[in-house]
Formats: C-alpha cells, structure tokens, sequence
C-alpha cells in the first residue's frame, strides 16, 4: 500500500512545511570507498571497537546494549580526546559521500525550510550543486538562524551542526544540555516554526531528546493543532505509533521498503513531488499565486 500523501501535499504546495532529514536519508549515499555513512548505532559501535582506550568498557558496553547513545558516545568522546574531531571526518566526511536520487527526490519538492539532522554535507552539496548557491545555510548556533522564519530564501538549518567545526557538534548528552541554554533562541525559533508549519520527518529516528521535548510541549500546550508526520517504513509498532501521535502530535505515514536500501521510500517521494507539481499549478492557474 502507497502512502496517502493527501494531508501533506497542501502545506508543501504552498511551502508551508518544513522537511526534517536524518541519518536515514545519508544512508542512501556510497562513499569513495563502497561503503554507506553508518547509522548513529552502528558508529558508535564501530567508535567502541576503534577505541584507543580500551580499559573498562563495560559501562560503554551496557549504554550501547540499552540504547543509551548520548551517553555511550559521551563516554567515548571523552575516551579519544583530542582524536576524536579527526575520527568524526574520516567517518562521516573522508569516504567523500555522493548524493543519491531521494537527495535529489526531497530538494524537488523545493519546501522554502529544510532542517538536517546530519552533520555530514551530503544534501546541502547537492543543493549548492544543483541551485548555485542560493540556499542559505544556518547552523544552530548561529547567531541569526531564526531569519528561516521569516526570510525570503531557501533555507538549509543544520539542527546539530557540521564538521567544520567538530567542538560545535551536538552528539551527546552534555552537548544537548548546554545548546539548550546557550542555544536557547535556537529552540525558541524552532517552537515558533513547529506552531507555524507542517514538520515532515524522513529518515530520522524518535529519540533526539531536545525535538522531543519541543514537539511533546507544543502538543500539550496547543491540543487543537493539525498532527506533524513522521515516515517509516513498514512495521512500525503499532503501540508507539500511538505514543507519537498522543504524546508528540507525530502521525506515521509507513511505506513498503522494497528492499535494504529502502528504494520504496524514493518511489514514494516521486510521487508526493508528482501531487505537489500538480498542486501549485493549480494553485497558479486559479489564483495567481
């Protein structure tokens, strides 16, 4: 069964939606060297494994066996010290990561605000690329980042930073914390957008604690507002799935991945971009918009 797209297409037809990217979407990317950016999980894995200190992991260990990434990857940074910076870019930034057809499939349903969630380059190379540098890129810690809310570019927010500057990097525990203080207009602009537009989440997971607590205080706080969407491949649990929407306003739209590499998400976005183009034409042709 395809996904029913119907609730989207209006508030991305009108570019009011802002698209949020995860490490899901960069999965579809192969590096110089034939191998795909890893997921959060398995970096940290891999990180434990190629730690240069291997003395007493068994709290990292248990953090990674219960999903306690924050914490798992705090204790590791802290373990590779000044190495840490270099290993992030040989991950994540040397394999030289090419962008792939759902890059390209997501930046055509051109929304005016595209959040990411990845500190690797991968969508915006694709965008200077194709649109010659008339995207404007934000980082979170920018000191006029919320101009997304009201300027009148195309906007590409990093909600975590880049790897350009690896000490900005929010990654664990004690980087959440402090970009919540000193970060705070940040997630003020963010709350204001989550108010204003329809989120869309692709290829993200569901435990960023900082989108969580937005999302669930936005729910709590404005009980009539339209649900956000959250994209997932089929067999996602039918319990949770009914947290998200009760608890964080999420509603999942499921989609049938075809295959490993998920090549059913990029058929499904093909056709979202199909009723959007149809969308704003209509739109044009009966209202000058």
């Amino acid at each position: 069964m395809s996904i029913d797209w119907s609730e989207v297409v209006p508030d991305l037809s009108r570019r009011k939606a802002v698209i949020v990217i995860g490490s899901g979407i960069s999965r579809h990317s192969t590096g110089s060297n034939g191998k795909k950016p890893p997921t959060w999980k398995d970096f940290l894995a891999q990180a434990a494994s190629d730690c240069p200190d291997k003395s007493d992991m068994a709290a990292i260990e248990d953090a990674l066996a219960s999903g306690d990434f924050l914490h798992a990857c705090e204790w590791l940074k802290k373990r590779y010290d000044s190495r840490w910076a270099n290993y992030l870019r040989d991950t994540f930034s040397k394999p030289g990561y090419s962008p792939a057809p759902i890059h390209e499939q997501i930046l055509k349903l051109d929304s005016r605000v595209v959040f990411t969630l990845n500190f690797d380059d991968i969508y915006e190379r694709h965008a200077d690329n194709i649109h010659r540098g008339s995207y404007i890129i934000k980082n979170y810690y920018d000191k006029d980042v919320e101009e997304f809310l009201r300027g009148f570019g195309r906007y590409i927010i990093k909600v975590h930073g880049n790897l350009n500057s690896t000490t900005d990097i929010i990654f664990t525990q004690k980087d959440y914390s402090q970009a919540r203080i000193k970060n705070s207009a940040f997630y003020q602009a963010f709350d204001a957008a989550l108010l204003t537009h329809t989120f869309i989440f692709l290829g993200c997971g569901i435990s960023d604690p900082d989108i969580n607590l937005l999302l669930e205080n936005q729910n709590f706080r404005y009980q009539e507002q339209a649900p956000h969407f959250f994209v997932t491949s089929h067999g996602f649990n039918k319990d949770r799935q009914y947290s998200l929407r009760e608890n964080r306003n999420l509603k999942v739209l499921e989609y049938d991945p075809v295959d490993e590499d998920h090549s059913g998400l990029i058929t499904e976005l093909k056709a979202l971009n199909d009723a959007v183009e149809a969308e704003r034409f209509e739109l044009v042709s009966t209202t000058n918009w």
